[in-house]
């Protein structure tokens, strides 16, 4: 009986991998027979899968208008082009006071810019042309004083008048140039200028106060849109408490929701 067992699984392993076996040999699936000089080569495959995405046709997304809804972004974008216009968009008034800020801050600078200029001009009128013998400051009565040859001084004056002014009025090597009693003439220029130049920072200062300005709003616009929008929920409440502790001011902001 085991020998007959043994027979019929030898037969059975012949028709599969023999050379009579049909299936193995149509089938594009099957493993190749090998004998024992040849070696088993692996074969990769690689398939395309297309796919298109976008929305189902089930699907339960829908875009809705929300009422009083205001955008953040666009909120703070507005405070940063002119301050206290995302306030008023997102419905809180206290933007005024960056848009008075606003206005008073570039009317400073007009102001500071046009006095800086006047007393610019003053300084420029009072030294006179150098090139004139009998300006406050002149070429010939320093090249006179100094032997020395005022070619680079004249060219100077002619490419920048401004850094020629602050050479003549700081430098003491140009000191011999000027009329009268020379430290105080100069000094009374110097004076002219100095004023000059501290409306000039003043103005400058204000500029970057503006640009302060303009960024601060820009994030209180943000916070006023978001506060708008937290009252769309009607279980969250913003509390702001202020108070006195410690001889110190005391401010607290808590956002509760009710369950």
């Amino acid at each position: 009986m085991r020998r007959a067992t043994a027979a019929m699984g030898l037969l059975v392993l012949w028709g599969v991998v023999g050379p009579g076996a049909p299936a193995a040999e149509a089938s594009q699936l099957a493993l190749p027979i090998l004998t024992g000089a040849q070696k088993p080569e692996l074969t990769l495959a690689q398939r395309v899968i297309e796919r298109e995405w976008g929305p189902s046709e089930d699907s339960v997304y829908v875009v809705v208008d929300v009422p009083g809804w205001r955008e953040e972004a666009y909120a703070m974008g507005l405070s940063a082009a002119a301050p206290g216009l995302g306030q008023a968009y997102a419905g809180e008034w206290r933007g005024l006071w960056f848009a008075v800020a606003e206005a008073a801050g570039w009317t400073a600078r007009t102001i500071f810019r046009r006095r800086g200029d006047e007393l610019r001009d003053e300084a420029a009128s009072y030294a006179g042309p150098p090139a004139r013998s009998t300006s406050n400051w002149s070429f010939a009565r320093w090249s006179e004083a100094t032997h020395s040859d005022p070619a680079d001084l004249q060219t100077l004056y002619a490419a920048d008048r401004d850094a020629f002014y602050d050479l003549i009025g700081s430098d003491a090597r140009y000191l011999a140039g000027w009329a009268g009693d020379p430290p105080e003439t100069r000094g009374a220029f110097s004076e002219l200028r100095l004023h000059s130049n501290a409306r000039f920072r003043y103005a400058r200062y204000t500029g970057e106060g503006l640009w302060m300005n303009h960024v601060a709003a820009a994030f209180d616009a943000l916070r006023a849109a978001r506060l708008q929008n937290l009252h769309l929920q009607r279980n969250l409440d913003l509390k702001v408490r202020s108070g006195w502790r410690d001889g110190r001011p005391t401010l607290s902001a808590a956002l509760e929701r009710r369950f």
